[in-house]
């Protein structure tokens, strides 16, 4: 226990029981707000560097589902220097909605890395109350 104190919580001195712990930094999940404009529930999810191919969104189960996969490459050649970056990562979110909800009616749309879902709410019938005898 004594050591677990006089070492340092980073690199390779870190305790194994705190490293898992720790987030992994390629594990991440967009930012998501969600509002209610105009009979309408919007979702805006951030998913900064990402393409509208790269996203997926679909309705399954009650839930709204996002989903996809960033690859970025970065290579830097110039006289005595080389660099080569590579990034990956993937993302997953499932959203519960509330009510029944009409596929063909939600409409999705993707500009400056900001997924905009707009998913209007259902029309509520209203029927006339109606007296019912006891007998």
């Amino acid at each position: 226990m004594d050591r677990l104190w006089r070492e340092p919580f980073w690199g390779g001195a870190m305790p194994t029981v705190f490293r898992r712990m720790v987030p992994s930094q390629t594990a991440w999940a967009p930012r998501i707000d969600v509002y209610d404009q105009d009979n309408t529930v919007v979702l805006k999810a951030e998913l900064p560097g990402l393409k509208k191919e790269d996203v997926h969104v679909a309705l399954d189960d009650g839930s709204l589902v996002i989903w996809g996969e960033s690859t970025t490459e970065t290579e830097v050649n110039e006289d005595a220097y080389y660099r080569n970056e590579r990034s990956f990562g993937s993302f997953y979110r499932r959203l519960p909605l509330p009510v029944d909800l009409n596929p063909e009616r939600i409409q999705a749309t993707m500009s400056d890395g900001v997924l905009e879902v707009h998913i209007p709410r259902p029309t509520e019938s209203r029927s006339e109350v109606k007296q019912i005898a006891v007998k």
